[in-house]
């Protein structure tokens, strides 16, 4: 059976502006049934790492937030903290990142809370028994919400092909843990040089696999449980991830497995937006933003996270390119060794959602 999809383009005039046309496509999804008045309500984004400026914009942000506190509901914008060093690492420079990049309460009228905690270590295990996982680590802030609003820049990603809805819940709503085991799940690289000395790794480890040489930390195999608190606890960036090292199909499919395990206790209480505008070839995680690979499409919408990726790469892959009209598979071209199908057929197995839709412009 085939899933909903909303479509809206970027054209207005001056009896509807685009908001008002965004807001008229909203309604089509009855979010009374979702969004319960005095309940909380994630809106679920990604607020770009310090040097892109392609991530959503915040006057958008800011009609979401003004849709739910119509419906008397309280939302807050959240993410989820980085694995990597960078500007969103922990909840304090995540927090800067956003209020720099334009998504102070002043603009966008809710508070921010990064979901995972201070250090990227607050989740909560939901069980799901897929094949992966028995269970998954879901950043608390995000469980412990009544209901979310998923929005999402879509673009392209060295790891998935594309980012779209599937991953900003699945990457996006993990801890750092959660992140770790999708990567990886064992040993972390170590780069000795940059060692501090401050035994942090050593009393954060719960495996008590750490000890300290002169040279610098060392892991023993038998004890270490790959669960990444080294990442949480380091400053110095000693523990570090060997992106190679796990087959691209594996991290999709895992990636996948905590897109279910977010929504596990929110069935008919989530609802996605991806916004196909400034659709670079990289990820908003990338401290720079790339040129456009097609021109701005529009804003797509629906309850089915997998009907509206589909939909989302459909709608990129139908547009001309200025160097090449004749490439037909534009995440294929940027990323071959990436079979960005893959997201959609496993989140399909697993029961996420449907590849089939209607397409319904608004």
């Amino acid at each position: 059976m085939s899933s909903k999809v909303y479509f809206m383009n970027m054209r207005a005039d001056f009896e509807e502006n685009s908001f008002a046309k965004f807001q008229r496509m909203i309604k089509n999804l009855h979010i009374e049934n979702m969004i319960k008045p005095g309940e909380m309500t994630a809106i679920k984004l990604h607020f770009g790492e310090q040097g892109t400026f392609s991530y959503i914009h915040p006057v958008w942000v800011r009609e979401v937030v003004q849709t739910v506190k119509k419906r008397n509901a309280t939302p807050f914008l959240t993410d989820t903290t980085s694995l990597y060093a960078g500007g969103r690492s922990y909840a304090v420079n995540h927090i800067e990142t956003a209020i720099s990049h334009g998504f102070a309460y002043s603009c966008v009228n809710s508070p921010i809370i990064i979901s995972d905690g201070l250090k990227g270590q607050d989740g909560v295990k939901v069980t799901i028994n897929k094949n992966y996982f028995p269970d998954v680590s879901i950043a608390s802030g995000i469980y412990h919400a009544d209901s979310m609003v998923v929005l999402t820049h879509f673009k392209g990603h060295v790891l998935s092909g594309f980012g779209g809805a599937l991953k900003n819940i699945g990457m996006g709503c993990a801890d750092k843990a959660g992140k770790y085991k999708m990567h990886l799940g064992a040993m972390p690289m170590i780069k000795p040089e940059l060692c501090k000395r401050c035994l942090l790794c050593i009393s954060s480890c719960p495996g008590k696999a750490i000890s300290l040489t002169e040279e610098a930390p060392q892991i023993d195999s038998k004890y270490c449980l790959g669960c990444g608190q080294c990442f949480s606890f380091c400053k110095a960036g000693v523990f570090k991830i060997n992106w190679d090292s796990t087959p691209p199909d594996t991290v999709i499919e895992k990636m996948v497995e905590f897109a279910y395990g977010s929504l596990l206790n929110k069935v008919g209480r989530v609802f996605f937006i991806n916004f196909l505008l400034n659709i670079t070839p990289g990820c908003d995680c990338l401290p720079f933003s790339d040129a456009c690979i097609v021109p701005d499409i529009g804003i797509a919408l629906s309850l089915d996270p997998v009907a509206l990726d589909q939909a989302s790469v459909d709608l990129v892959n139908q547009q001309h390119v200025s160097m090449n009209n004749e490439i037909e598979d534009k995440f294929l071209s940027l990323y071959p060794q990436i079979n960005w199908q893959r997201q959609l057929e496993y989140a399909q197995e697993i029961g996420l959602g449907s590849r089939d839709y209607e397409l319904i412009r608004i």
